[in-house]
C-alpha cells in the first residue's frame, strides 16, 4: 500500500509540473484575448493552426481512435433561455430597465427565439464547426482516407452528438471517393462511449467536497454590483431580484452567444466586469474539476468512470496491429465523458490530483483547454508494416500534439508497448485498490 501511495504521489507531482508548463499564457490573459473561453466546456473550439511533427523514418499511420465532443448546440433545457427572459421582461414591463438593460433583454429574446423548438440541436455555427474540423482531419491525414480505408463512426444516442456525427460523415464523404463509412448509434455501445458507475457517481457529491466547493464558491462569488446598476434603474426594485441567480443565468447565456452567426451583435459579456467574468469561470472550472477531474476531495477517482473507454482504446490498438488497410474509429459522446477520459489519460498534465481548488488556475487546469465543444482526443497509431515490432502512437488533444505521462525518446511519438504497459498498470492498480476496500 505504501508503494502505491508513493506511486500516485509521484504521478501527482509530475502532473502538477506538466500542467504548469503546458501553456505560457495565464487564464486571465486567455480570457482577455477571447472572452468566449469563459464558457468553459461550452466554449466552441475554432480551427487552429496545427503543427505535425513528422514520424520517424519509415513509420506511417494505420489506425486512428478518436473520442470527440459534440459541436455547438442549443441547450437542452428551455428554462436556460426562459428564466432570464422572464426576469428582464417583467422588469421592462414595469419600466425598471436601463437602456443597457433593454438591450440585454433584446439579446436574450433573440437567443430565446432562435432556440425555440430546437433544444439539443446543432446551431448553424455548430454545423459549420463540425464540417470544418472533419475537413481538417482528412486534409491532415490523407493517407487514412482512401478507397482502401474503413471508417467506423459511432455516436451515443443524444441529438447533438448524432448530428455532429452526421455533419462529419457528410464532410468526410467529400474528402475522397469512394470512401467506405459505417455509421451507428446504439445504447449497447454506451458502456464504453458514455459509461456509468453508480459508486463513483455517488462520490461526486461527497459532503466534504461539496462543503469545500461551497466555501470556494462563496469566496469567489462575483460582486454583481456593476451588473445590477447596468441593468436596472431602480435600486429598490433591484433588491427584489435574486441577484446571484440572474447573474448566473446571464453568464450561462453569454457563453452560448458564440454559437449564433451574429455573435458580435448579441454578446452578453458586456454587462459583466472582467473580474466578475473571471470569478464566474473560476467557480465553473472548480465544479468541473470536482465532477470529472482528479479532485482528491471526493477520492481523486472520478476519471476512472472512463476505465472501460481506456480498456477499449488499448484493446483496439492491439487488435488493429496486423490489419492491411487503414482503420479510422470516430466516437462522438458528451463533453464530460471526453474530459474524464483526457484526465484519466493524464494528457498534458490534466490528470492533476489536488484538493486545493484555489490552485487550479495556477496549475493550468482549465476546462476550456480540455474538453470544449468540438474538442477531441485522438490517438494515432504508426508502423512500418503489419509485422513492425515497435509501433508508435501520437496523441492529439483538440487538434494539437499532446504530451503523455510517459518517457519517450521520440516525443511526441511514444512506443505503443510503453503506453499500453503504463495504462494497464494504472487500471490494475485502481481495480486492486477498490477490491481491497
Amino acid at each position: 500500500m505504501m508503494r502505491q501511495v508513493k506511486h500516485w504521489l509521484l504521478v501527482g507531482i509530475m502532473s502538477c509540473w506538466g500542467a504548469v508548463s503546458m501553456t505560457a499564457q495565464s487564464v486571465s490573459d486567455e480570457l482577455r484575448e477571447d472572452v468566449r473561453r469563459a464558457a468553459g466546456m461550452h466554449y466552441a473550439l475554432t480551427l487552429q493552426k496545427v503543427h505535425d511533427t513528422p514520424p520517424p523514418a519509415g513509420k506511417q499511420p494505420f489506425y486512428i481512435n478518436h473520442y470527440g465532443c459534440p459541436s455547438a448546440y442549443y441547450q437542452e433545457r428551455r428554462e436556460f433561455y426562459d428564466d432570464p427572459y422572464r426576469t428582464l421582461s417583467c422588469a421592462d414591463s414595469l419600466g425598471k430597465l436601463t437602456v443597457m438593460g433593454r438591450k440585454a433583454l433584446q439579446k436574450v429574446t433573440q437567443l430565446r427565439n432562435e432556440a425555440h423548438s430546437r433544444t439539443g440541436e446543432l446551431t448553424e455555427a455548430g454545423k459549420l464547426q463540425a464540417k470544418e474540423l472533419a475537413r481538417q482531419l482528412t486534409q491532415r491525414l490523407p493517407e487514412m482516407f482512401t478507397d482502401k480505408s474503413y471508417v467506423d463512426i459511432r455516436s451515443i444516442v443524444r441529438n447533438h452528438c448524432l448530428l455532429t456525427m452526421g455533419e462529419a460523415v457528410l464532410q468526410m464523404s467529400l474528402a475522397h471517393q469512394p470512401l467506405f463509412i459505417n455509421i451507428g448509434a446504439s445504447f449497447r455501445s454506451q458502456r464504453w462511449m458514455n459509461p456509468q458507475d453508480k459508486r463513483l457517481e455517488a462520490l461526486r457529491d461527497d459532503s466534504t467536497a461539496m462543503a469545500r466547493y461551497a466555501e470556494f464558491a462563496a469566496r469567489w462569488a462575483p460582486d454583481n454590483t456593476h451588473l445590477m446598476t447596468t441593468l436596472f434603474n431602480d435600486a429598490d426594485y433591484a433588491q427584489t431580484i435574486d441577484v446571484a441567480e440572474l447573474s448566473r443565468q446571464l453568464f450561462d447565456l453569454a457563453g452560448c452567444t458564440q454559437y449564433t452567426q451574429k455573435t458580435d451583435d448579441i454578446s452578453l459579456y458586456d454587462v459583466f466586469t472582467p473580474e466578475d467574468i473571471h470569478r464566474h469561470w473560476m467557480r465553473r472550472n472548480a465544479w468541473a474539476y470536482i465532477r470529472y477531474g482528479g479532485c482528491t476531495l471526493n477520492g481523486g477517482h472520478q476519471p476512472y468512470i472512463q476505465r472501460s473507454s481506456l480498456s477499449n482504446l488499448i484493446h483496439q490498438g492491439d487488435s488493429m496491429m496486423t490489419l492491411d488497410k487503414p482503420i479510422v474509429h470516430l466516437r462522438y459522446t458528451q463533453e464530460s465523458t471526453v474530459m474524464s477520459l483526457i484526465c484519466l489519460l493524464e494528457l498534458n498534465g490534466y490528470g492533476l490530483q489536488t484538493g486545493n481548488l484555489d490552485s487550479l488556475e495556477a496549475l493550468g487546469w482549465a476546462d476550456y483547454r480540455i474538453a470544449p465543444l468540438g474538442g477531441s482526443m485522438m490517438m494515432i497509431h504508426y508502423r512500418t508494416d503489419k509485422n513492425d515490432p515497435d509501433p508508435l502512437v501520437r496523441v492529439l488533444l483538440n487538434g494539437q500534439e499532446a504530451r503523455l505521462p510517459i518517457q519517450s525518446d521520440l516525443a511526441p511519438y511514444y512506443h505503443w508497448q510503453d503506453v499500453k504497459r503504463y495504462y494497464l498498470r494504472k487500471l490494475y492498480a485502481y481495480a486492486r485498490e477498490w477490491d481491497e476496500e
